[in-house]
Parts: structure tokens; C-alpha cells; sequence
């Protein structure tokens, strides 16, 4: 089974990182969503796509450098509001698992993410991506929490990294997947992820290399592939 991951969210229907966008993907049927955390000056982790938020009638500011309160005076459309992943957990880690791929941005905002989903049971459930540096913090404060390591290196990572990360997922973009790397990182027992996979064609492809997951900012169309929804269309009624 190959699993999908929507890339912040269903992102043909809404911005990015916003709740009407994780709705929308895990409506679709996305198994993962990846959600962009980083951390308030005041210490709350929270989905924005970049470092930098511009505050009306003032220049751009770090996110490091702004309060959740002015933070949520940045965006006056409600559909564009910066949500914490508080409320994310509150609304759809409803099941036993929290379907999120949680890349955080710095040691300090992964560390923050993973207190918050253990303080609402779901430690050790979410996945974990981010530099290098951020998942060895992760990994040193919680030893079950679950990783992807991007990777787009040839062959497995270097004894070292994959034994300290133990890393469940290694991650690459597509253009550097076939099926001879696949292969490779099976063998070493890790799973591939495959990110930015925006054409059906590619999704088809990869699927039959044996890919674990794929990223996308197209999730309509990766379930209906995953799913067998696709191939259901296309054959018809028995």
C-alpha cells in the first residue's frame, strides 16, 4: 500500500497550513498531511509556510520574533488565520493516530510540537521530518517518535545517521527516485517517500517502482490512485 501525503494540506482549494485546507486534504482520503510548525516568540508551535510573516502597516517579521496574539493579527481572512497545532490536534486527532507529517523548523519548534501531541495522546503517533539537526534533538528527548530523513544522497545514509535517527521513512524527491534506489533502501529496511509528485503519470510510476508514500500538492488526484479509485473509472463496471 502506498500512502498519501498531502503537502500542507489541499492546497488547489485553500492556502496552505490553514484549517480549511487539512479538512479538505484528510476529507480527500490523505493518509499524512505535512504541516509546516515553527515557534512563536512565546513559545506556541504554529502551521506557517515560511519564517517570515508580513503585519499590516509594518515590515516583515521572523516568526521567532512575533507573539501568537500579533501573529493572529497578521491575516485578516479567516481562511488565511495561522492556526496552532493545538487546534490542528484538537480537530482531527480525533482516531488513534494523528495524520501528520510535522516538519518542523528548528530543534526548539520540533521539540515543542512533539510536548504538545504527548500532552493530547498522540506521542510517538505523528511523523517527524525537518534538518538534521532538529530531528537529533527529537530523537534524543523521544526515542519512539517516528522520522522521515530527507535524503538525496546515493545509497543509505552514512552507519552513524541511521543509527542514531532510526529513521522509519527516508525521503528524496521524485526526480531522483527509480527503481534500483528503491531496492536499495528496502534492503537497509527503510521506507522511500517521494516528494513533489504534481503529475498522474509520475504517481503511476512510482507506485509500480514500489514507493512507500507520495508527496503532492495535488491530492485529489494521488487517492484516487492509491485508493484504486482511478483504475475503478477506467475499467468501468464489471
Amino acid at each position: 500500500m502506498t500512502l498519501s501525503i498531502a503537502l500542507r494540506g489541499d492546497t488547489a482549494r485553500f492556502p496552505g497550513n490553514t484549517l480549511p485546507a487539512l479538512r479538505s486534504a484528510l476529507r480527500a482520503g490523505a493518509d499524512l498531511v505535512k504541516i509546516d510548525v515553527h515557534l512563536t516568540s512565546d513559545g506556541y508551535p504554529v502551521l506557517v509556510d515560511e519564517r517570515v510573516v508580513a503585519l499590516p502597516g509594518s515590515p516583515p517579521h521572523q516568526v521567532a520574533d512575533l507573539t501568537l496574539a500579533e501573529l493572529a493579527a497578521a491575516r485578516d481572512d479567516v481562511e488565511r488565520r495561522i492556526p496552532t497545532l493545538m487546534e490542528v490536534i484538537a480537530e482531527f486527532g480525533g482516531g488513534d493516530t494523528a495524520p501528520l507529517l510535522v516538519d518542523a523548523a528548528s530543534p526548539q519548534a520540533a521539540l515543542a510540537a512533539d510536548t504538545v501531541l504527548r500532552e493530547h495522546g498522540f506521542g510517538d503517533l505523528a511523523l517527524f521530518t525537518g534538518p538534521l539537526e532538529t530531528l537529533q534533538a527529537l530523537r534524543a528527548r523521544s526515542p519512539g517518535a517516528r522520522i522521515m530523513l530527507a535524503w538525496e544522497q546515493p545509497g543509505p545514509p552514512p552507519e552513524e545517521v541511521a543509527r542514531t535517527l532510526r529513521p522509519t521513512f527516508l525521503g528524496s524527491h521524485f526526480s531522483l527516485v527509480d527503481r534500483e534506489r528503491v531496492a536499495d533502501l528496502h534492503r537497509h529496511g527503510f521506507g522511500v517517500v517521494a516528494w513533489t509528485v504534481n503529475e498522474f503519470p509520475e504517481m503511476a510510476r512510482l507506485m509500480g517502482m514500489g514507493v512507500d508514500a507520495l508527496a503532492t500538492d495535488r491530492v485529489d488526484d494521488l487517492v484516487s490512485l492509491t485508493s484504486g479509485r482511478a483504475q475503478e473509472t477506467a475499467t468501468g463496471p464489471p
